[in-house]
């Protein structure tokens, strides 16, 4: 008996069948609403108030781990960000692509954000903070509708602590945004190769495209749903090969023309080049990127490994191998993920960095959580006859939410350039100021100066410029740094002899405040 399909094919066959019978016979809206309300009906029908309860438990363990991360301290790609692309008006979000940090769709959903609520770190992660949390049960319902719920159960377990996953999911950016379309299209894809739906196709091009608008990245796993969708609809079908592959080219065709769309403001102000290698980015040649992977190679495996070991990634590595061994349909995810990655990476000459590449674990989970299945079938088939397939997954998923979310807490908070001294330099800033003061900040500490200035109703703006004679400057500094002081002084336009001799405010390794009178 296979644990991929229906365990009583009888009752597989007249449940098509039923379906089949009641579907509605014309409008893709009232076919698509139909199928949605069958799934709902099915899913509800066979899974037990236990099952509910324990899916929305490591959901909700999930959420609470990034929550914890999310209200770590601000890092500097953040404040870069949000200082250079959040504040600036929606026109100029959507056309403005001088840097890689504006992730257009994350962007605009920061600004409306922190525009509703008030400028504030958990009110600029948000948007992100809300995809990540809602890309679990995305992808539970997408292993259940391949697997079964014992595998989906596992795979959810598995995403919902992973330290990669749990940290992107914290940040302020466009990463976890793709994942949800990500899994959106596949779900979408798999009723388009079930049911051929023009409105599946049509809003699987959709996810897509959004999807892409708020990484570009997302041109990757883009590709990997379009080629999953034709190698499933290529082993399934004969007699309606051909409607089938038309849906998918209407699917790929809304994903073309809309991200061009969406697009078309940075095209015309930067060019399509800037999208796939920017020029912040260096040189991309073929001489660059054969010196280069290794090393991106290697900084995604430490990326992977670091929060949690080695030991436990092997392991990944081979349940992967015995998955793709076991399952057909995974097979086919497998196949398609490498052919969507690999080829265009090297066509690019782009190895990207280890954040572009956190949609596979999805798919690593998933192969991961096969195999496991599959190892605790057997230990009740040969060891522990009593362990029913009920407690075992229970236990398993319990095991694998905490042992990966926890040991790797500690090193996902303190990743990713973080400044803690930033939100503490302001604290201290606005308790000393006094009206005509002024402050001066290094170039590494202005955009989270100004971040957090900002979360106080500061401008700075309004404490910048002209010093005027018996008034206090305030330097920020980056240390250690011995020359850092008169350069500073430099950049805002001020000379040190202008000034008393500076004494320090407040001390920190990476950070120094002085403070000197005009003379």
């Amino acid at each position: 008996m296979s644990y991929f399909k229906p365990t009583s094919g009888t009752r597989s066959h007249r449940h098509r069948r039923k379906h089949a019978e009641d579907r509605p016979v014309a409008g893709v809206w009232a076919q698509f609403r139909y199928d949605l309300k069958d799934v709902q009906e099915r899913y509800v029908k066979r899974t037990s108030l236990a099952h509910k309860r324990f899916v929305l438990l490591l959901i909700a363990v999930g959420a609470a781990l990034r929550v914890v991360v999310a209200l770590q301290p601000i890092t500097a790609d953040e404040a870069l960000a949000a200082m250079v692309f959040g504040t600036q008006p929606l026109a100029t979000v959507v056309s403005d692509y001088s840097l890689p940090l504006n992730q257009v769709l994350h962007t605009i959903l920061a600004k409306w954000s922190t525009s509703l609520l008030g400028m504030g770190l958990w009110q600029l992660r948000l948007p992100a903070l809300i995809a990540g949390v809602l890309a679990l049960p995305m992808f539970y319902l997408l292993v259940r509708s391949l697997f079964n719920r014992y595998i989906a159960l596992m795979a959810l377990a598995m995403a919902a602590g992973f330290p990669g996953l749990v940290q992107l999911s914290a940040l302020a950016n466009g990463f976890s945004i793709t994942w949800c379309a990500l899994l959106g299209a596949l779900l979408l894809g798999r009723h388009l190769v079930r049911e051929n739906n023009v409105l599946s196709a049509v809003l699987m091009g959709l996810c897509l495209a959004l999807g892409m608008w708020a990484e570009p990245a997302m041109i990757f796993p883009a590709l990997m749903v379009l080629l999953w969708v034709l190698f499933s609809v290529l082993s399934k079908y004969e007699r309606s090969l051909n409607q089938r592959l038309t849906m998918l080219g209407i699917g790929a065709g809304v994903f073309v023309v809309v991200k061009l769309l969406l697009y078309l403001p940075v095209v015309m102000a930067h060019g399509v080049d800037q999208l796939f290698h920017h020029v912040t980015e260096g040189e991309l040649s073929w001489k660059v990127f054969s010196t280069q992977y290794p090393d991106r190679v290697l900084a995604l495996w430490m990326w992977i490994v670091d929060p949690t070991y080695a030991w436990v990634a092997y392991l990944g590595f081979a349940g992967l191998v015995h998955a793709a061994y076991t399952s057909a349909k995974y097979r086919t995810l497998l196949f398609a993920l490498v052919l969507g990655a690999v080829p265009l990476s090297l066509m690019l000459a782009d190895a990207g960095e280890p954040r572009q590449w956190a949609y596979a674990l999805f798919i690593f989970h998933i192969g991961s959580s096969i195999a496991l299945f599959y190892l605790l079938k057997f230990v009740q088939d040969r060891v522990i006859k009593r362990f029913g397939k009920r407690s075992r997954t229970g236990w398993a998923a319990l095991l694998l939410v905490l042992g990966f979310g926890l040991p790797g807490l500690k090193e996902v908070m303190e990743r990713g350039g973080r400044m803690p001294e930033a939100a503490s330099a302001v604290d201290v800033i606005t308790h000393a100021f006094q009206t005509g003061d002024r402050l001066c900040t290094s170039h590494h500490w202005e955009h989270a100066l100004r971040f957090e200035l900002l979360c106080h109703g500061v401008e700075l703006a309004d404490i910048s410029g002209t010093v005027d004679p018996g008034r206090m400057l305030f330097v920020v500094v980056e240390q250690p740094r011995p020359a850092e002081m008169d350069l500073v002084l430099q950049r805002c336009d001020q000379r040190p002899e202008d000034y008393e001799l500076p004494a320090v405010v407040k001390d920190w390794p990476r950070m120094e405040i002085f403070a000197a009178r005009k003379r």
